[in-house]
């Protein structure tokens, strides 16, 4: 296109100044159609101040007078990708240091300190929007004129105070100074509380708190060279408490005399409070004042160095602790005064003690008193150990617990006993009664009467099954064992029933055990107590597992004819040939006892036939019922209230309602 630049006159002149603008023109529409008219880049400079914190967004800067954050710290940093241009040609977005000196938060780039390097051209992309940024960091004395306002300003707590923009009286090209605190506008928090900008550039605080202990940032525009420039400088703020008006407190010791041995160290500690002082000189020492000196001198002590401690702002306090070493405690010792003087610039205050020698007792006691404690503790596990069966059966049996015949129970009682053969008269003479056994009339009264559901063997044991696992399964189906016990019956094979109960009582909170003693024979001594719920009596301990007799006449396997006759019909579960009383020896007299002593029972029993120590043992701690021929017609009815022993029993029943609690 040389013939575009050649002078002609006249119509062939403009035809090619037209036909040059023409082919301009199209040309560059071509190009943007191409590029997609790809807006061209913003820029804008930011001047900051080595040795200070600095902070820029992926945005333009703010505009004065706006009420606007100073950087989005919601949004992600991967919104705004950040690069630098080192030289025209190299682009490095590695300037991203792993020390957190240049760190990314929210959509901005953050310095925390800034330095020389860290001036160039950064570029951010974000939204489809291109910013390019010149930081330029500059030295403090490059100002040209004493900048007298620091970076860094202290406040005192609950006062007011002034924040200045440092170096803004060097700038004679400026706009109104804007101030942030962290990223939040002033204009934002004068809402909530007092704080103004005063003398164009000066940040006032009404109140000082502790949140106000930050980094805050002042901000100035102006331009150059078409490009606008925001000089951003930042205040680093730390608030501290108003200096103390009193005077130290020693807090330790407490008294006037501290305990000693002698021939042994010993070391004096004094602690002592401090409140706050912007100049903070504590002075903790330790004199000693000995009396034997006529002269009454006071020395100062061996000391180690002072530790303190420091709390936080809202305490207002410091605790210095001071410690005084004695090598070895001597009668001078004892005979002198020791004096803790502590001292800052408002005053002082000190504490004397002196020193006793602790009594002889004290040593004993810490001695004999550990003994004394492990003794009973071991010999409370040793009591724990022996009697451990006693205890976890006691806990089974008064443990609370509400029971119903509504549970998953099958059975509401399992009834243990040997069958009797024979019946006897009950009564004076003419108008005898007929005395059924007990294991007759149990079922009659529980089931008939009062609506239980009971298992006996004779009628409810499957035939052709295991016995001892028949036993158990019924027994873990029921909520009580009913256990008639006599003679015979600790002689018999019932006794596995009995021992099955009591180890089952001890896996299942909910059974309890209800043992009945059936009336002892006349001629054997008895208490004379006359209540049916009375506790079983204690068994007499022996050398030998079966308890000895009382008498000659009762040592033999078969008792006398005297007391007793033989069973022509012994129950088939009986392994002993031991027979029943005689229907002679049972008739009730108004003088027989309601309660039947453990030992005279168990002595009918042959010693060839020991009681297992299962029994034995909880035995001792099982309440018992006791039953007597009287309490046979003496039952429960709609009129009559009924014995005692009827109505023990019925208490120990399960509740037929939703309100029954075990006892």
């Amino acid at each position: 296109m040389k013939w575009c630049g050649v002078m002609h006159p006249g119509p062939p002149l403009a035809l090619a100044i037209i036909a040059c603008f023409l082919q301009r023109y199209f040309c560059e529409s071509r190009w943007d159609k191409e590029e997609g008219l790809k807006p061209r880049p913003e820029t804008y400079g930011y001047k900051a101040f080595s040795g200070e914190g600095f902070v820029m967004q992926c945005n333009k800067p703010q505009s004065t007078g706006l009420c606007q954050r100073l950087y989005n710290i919601t949004s992600s940093s991967e919104e705004a990708d950040w690069s630098r241009a080192e030289g025209e040609t190299n682009r490095d977005r590695d300037f991203l240091r792993d020390d957190g000196a240049v760190t990314g938060r929210g959509n901005a780039l953050w310095f925390s300190t800034v330095t020389a390097k860290d001036s160039g051209k950064y570029t951010c992309h974000t939204g489809g929007m291109v910013i390019h940024f010149y930081v330029e960091v500059l030295e403090r004395a490059s100002l040209g004129c004493r900048d007298t306002e620091e970076n860094r300003v202290t406040l005192v707590l609950g006062k007011g105070g002034r924040i200045p923009c440092p170096g803004i009286k060097c700038q004679t090209q400026r706009s109104e100074v804007t101030w942030y605190k962290d990223a939040r506008p002033v204009c934002e928090i004068q809402e909530k509380r007092t704080i103004s900008v005063v003398d164009r550039y000066t940040l006032l605080l009404g109140t000082v708190y502790v949140s106000d202990a930050t980094l805050y940032f002042c901000d100035y525009t102006y331009e150059d060279n078409g490009i606008p420039w925001t000089v951003r400088r930042s205040v680093n703020v730390s608030v501290i408490p108003a200096d103390t008006t009193d005077p130290p407190q020693i807090t330790y010791p407490h008294g006037n005399k501290e305990g000693v041995e002698l021939g042994e160290p010993h070391n004096l500690s004094c602690q002592v409070q401090f409140g706050f002082q912007r100049t903070f000189d504590p002075v903790v020492q330790w004199w000693i004042s000995s009396h034997s000196n006529h002269e009454g001198m006071m020395k100062l002590m061996e000391m180690e160095a002072q530790q303190v401690r420091e709390r936080s702002i809202e305490e207002f306090e410091f605790t210095v602790t001071r410690t005084a070493q004695i090598p070895e405690v001597t009668q001078l010792h004892l005979d002198s005064t020791f004096t803790c003087l502590a001292q800052n610039s408002v005053g002082n205050s000190s504490v004397t003690i002196r020193l006793i020698r602790k009594s002889a007792v004290s040593r004993v006691l810490v001695i004999v008193c550990p003994v004394v404690s492990l003794l009973f503790v071991a010999g409370l596990g040793i009591t724990v150990h022996v009697y451990w069966l006693e205890l976890s059966i006691l806990y089974r049996i008064y443990l609370p617990y509400k029971q119903t015949t509504t549970d998953d129970k099958e059975y509401d009682a399992f009834v243990s006993y040997v069958p009797s053969s024979s019946s006897e008269e009950v009564g004076g003479r003419g108008r005898g009664v007929r005395e059924e056994p007990l294991e007759v009339l149990l079922p009659r009264v529980l089931e008939g009467q009062w609506g239980y559901r009971l298992f006996l063997l004779e009628r409810d044991l499957l035939p052709g099954g295991a016995y001892a696992e028949d036993v158990v399964c019924a027994i873990r189906s029921s909520r009580r064992l009913v256990c008639v016990l006599s003679p015979d019956y600790l002689a018999s094979t019932c006794l596995f029933e009995l021992e099955t109960g009591i180890r089952a009582l001890q896996q299942d909170p909910h059974l309890r055990l209800i043992l009945i003693w059936t009336s002892p024979n006349p001629s054997s001594p008895s208490t004379t107590s006359p209540s049916t719920t009375s506790p079983k009596p204690s068994i007499p301990s022996t050398t030998s597992p079966n308890p000895s007799n009382p008498s000659p006449s009762t040592t033999s396997p078969n008792p006398s004819p005297s007391t007793t006759s033989p069973n022509p019909n012994p129950s088939p579960r009986i392994t002993s040939p031991n027979p029943s009383p005689s229907p002679s020896t049972t008739s009730p007299t108004s003088s027989r006892p309601l309660s039947l002593p453990l030992s005279h029972t168990l002595g009918l029993v042959a010693s060839a036939s020991p009681l297992p120590p299962l029994v034995r043992r909880a035995i001792r701690v099982l309440p018992a019922l006791h039953w007597t021929p009287q309490d046979q017609g003496r039952m429960i009815t709609s009129s009559n209230s009924g014995s005692r022993f009827w109505r023990s029993l019925h208490k120990a029943m399960p509740a037929q309602s939703g309100t029954g609690t075990d006892t």
